[in-house]
């Protein structure tokens, strides 16, 4: 379940500036979703996809997860679950940050 370690890392990465993390909401009930997370103590942003989204950026199933820099280029897709505390993906967030990304 990849939602405790976002949860992680949004937490660690709280109060840095250059980053956000947001949630697309796909296929799925909103007020069931709010449910889960307030249960699970998830607090992070969630859009709530009006099916332009998945479709602006392929989404084919769940997770996807796309980092974005700030000029809205896509830098990187990734299919599939992540664990994302861990120090990979730090460091490659970090990398991106570094970048100017």
């Amino acid at each position: 379940m990849e939602n405790p370690s976002i949860q992680s890392l949004v937490e660690a990465e709280r109060k840095n500036d250059k980053i956000v993390f947001v949630s697309v909401l796909f296929k799925d009930e909103p007020s069931r979703a709010m449910e889960y997370m307030k249960a699970n103590g998830l607090n992070f942003s969630v859009l709530i996809d009006d099916k332009n989204i998945a479709g602006e950026y392929r989404v084919r199933g769940v997770p996807e997860t796309f980092i974005i820099d700030k000029k809205g280029v896509v830098r990187q897709k990734i299919v599939g679950p992540v664990q994302w505390d861990s120090p990979d993906i730090k460091a490659a967030i970090n990398k991106l940050i570094a970048g100017g990304a």
